[in-house]
């Protein structure tokens, strides 16, 4: 099955051409039967293709909550953690993927509260804000959905390099058509099923790679302690925070976690679901995370060699048995099945929203598909994953927590462009930090592209997370009072926000009262009338 003879190198053993296509395009087979089945029940109903509002049990939810938390990508950054900030690192990584699914079991029944048909961030946004914030998040929702698919593309990739002879492309190609083939058919409600049994495999194969790498990997007390990697970091320390803060606040604009969130079928299920669903992806990353700690100790990977830290994972498995690598293959397909179809959904989901749900679902599929092809040439150019994934976390540091005021009461004073300005002020904080502390312009403002990457010696970064999200409140702040006082010199009405069912409550009541007779019919005549809707659109 193995090319190679296991000699230590992270590019062998390698799996043969026959058994690499069988392996990939059989479990590709099983993902498109088992979507286009699961999609069966929602292709022609416009609620379960993008929304599938209250449709999942805990268990279910549990299991999404776990894919779309991880890719491919995990077998590179998590190990790559613990090659350079060691065990502190690996819990910090690990802390920081699960811990935010918490605030989701917080936020989410607060839109619900806001507007029981809630089903995403951006249509909250819609209806707090206006129009102009609604287009401006939905691009930004777009783009950080489609950064997640290029960098998961770019690590499969990597991978099929790594472990096969075959020319990466053509199965990459295949991914991409065979997740959009059940996507487009099934929606958000195949994504679903689909995530959730392909998390039970992944668990599976995951609990054998374990068993087998402890069986065969048994690293000596000495090297261990020649090593190191053990004790706590400094920079372990510092990405408790880091990483807390940039996933946090990143996860927010990804759709696929509000689907899931709005897919829960009420609050008790949403906090229990979070809650499974953290201790999923905290084991996970946890286990795969230690495979960089464990290569450094077991001497398959060492800081003075010319393999990056990155790909610690594969130096173990190099040093395994050729069906290890097959394994490992099929591990990492069904990943980044998991994570390419939640991406395309929740692509599916933020242009039907931007188009303010007024355009054919068919549309919406037929530019979901022409969008994989700029998807996939970014993918081949081989970009720096992490550094990605950075740029985009730090741009929802800046910009999120504005919107998310609009919560509340008491800040319905808030004005779109109060929160507009406050998310350019999120990003001109993080420049004008960057000059205070590096001391010179340029550098200092050359802070928002990351430049240096997560793993620096001194604070930067750290000042960089912080900030952005500080910087932005004060600015909102700053700006609305600037504008009420304005306002209230020129002695105009202030700016109120109002619910619209708040501002029709009067004249629906009254409705209401006068139509009593002939409410049965008229809920019956509203519900023909809202099936027949969702028909039309996927027509």
């Amino acid at each position: 099955m193995a090319d190679g003879s296991g000699s230590g190198d992270a590019s062998s053993p390698k799996v043969s051409s026959p058994a690499a296509n069988a392996l990939i395009y059989m479990t590709l087979i099983c993902f498109l039967a088992l979507g286009l089945v699961a999609g069966w029940r929602s292709h022609r109903n416009a609620g379960l293709f993008l929304k599938a509002i209250k449709s999942q049990a805990v268990w279910a939810l549990s299991l999404n909550f776990l894919a779309v938390n991880i890719g491919s990508g995990i077998f590179y950054s998590l190990p790559e953690v613990g090659t350079i900030a060691g065990i502190t690192g690996v819990f910090a990584y690990s802390f920081a993927s699960s811990v935010p699914l918490f605030v989701f079991a917080i936020v989410g029944p607060l839109f619900r509260k806001y507007n029981s048909k809630q089903w995403s961030m951006t249509a909250f946004i819609m209806e707090r804000f206006g129009r102009p914030l609604h287009i401006l998040y939905s691009i930004i929702c777009t783009l950080f959905v489609g950064m997640y698919m290029v960098s998961e593309l770019t690590t499969i990739y990597g991978v099929f390099q790594l472990l096969t002879p075959l020319n990466p492309l053509a199965p990459m190609i295949v991914i991409c058509v065979i997740t959009t083939i059940y996507t487009a058919f099934g929606g958000v409600f195949a994504s679903l099923m689909t995530d959730a049994i392909q998390c039970i495999l992944i668990f599976v194969l995951i609990i054998v790679a374990v068993i087998v790498v402890g069986v065969n990997v048994h690293p000596s007390r000495e090297d261990i302690e020649r090593v190191g990697l053990v004790k706590p970091t400094k920079m372990g320390g510092e990405l408790f925070v880091i990483l807390t803060l940039a996933i946090m606040f990143s996860n927010m604009y990804h759709q696929g976690f509000w689907q899931r969130t709005f897919a829960s079928r009420n609050d008790r299920d949403l906090r229990w679901a979070t809650f499974f669903g953290f201790w999923m992806v905290f084991i996970i990353t946890t286990l795969v995370g230690m495979a960089g700690p464990l290569a450094a100790w077991a001497g398959t990977w060492s800081p003075d060699s010319d393999v990056p830290g990155s790909s610690a994972f594969f130096t173990i498995i190099a040093s395994m048995d050729g069906w290890v690598s097959g394994l490992t293959l099929v591990l990492t397909t069904s990943l980044s099945c998991c994570a390419i179809d939640t991406c395309q959904t929740a692509m599916f989901a933020s242009l039907y929203d931007l188009a303010e749900e007024r355009v054919s679902i068919w549309v919406v599929r037929a530019v979901v598909v022409i969008l994989n092809v700029p998807v996939i040439v970014l993918a081949m150019r081989a970009p720096d994953i992490l550094q990605v994934y950075l740029l985009a976390d730090l741009l929802a540091s800046a910009t999120i927590l504005p919107v998310l005021f609009g919560l509340f009461k008491r800040l319905n004073f808030i004005h779109w462009i109060d929160a507009l300005i406050g998310c350019f002020g999120g990003i001109i904080a993080v420049g004008a930090f960057g000059q205070a502390y590096l001391g010179n312009r340029h550098d200092g403002w050359r802070l928002l592209l990351l430049d240096g990457g997560l793993y620096v010696t001194d604070e930067r970064v750290l000042g960089a997370f912080c900030f952005a999200p500080l910087g932005s409140v004060v600015f909102m702040f700053f700006f609305a009072g600037l504008r009420m006082g304005i306002t209230k010199l020129l002695g105009r009405q202030q700016y109120w926000h109002v619910k619209k069912e708040q501002t029709n409550q009067h004249s629906e009541t009254s409705s209401i009262k006068s139509s009593s007779g002939s409410s049965s019919s008229g809920i019956n005549s509203r519900a023909s009338s809202e099936h027949s809707s969702n028909i039309a659109k996927l027509r």
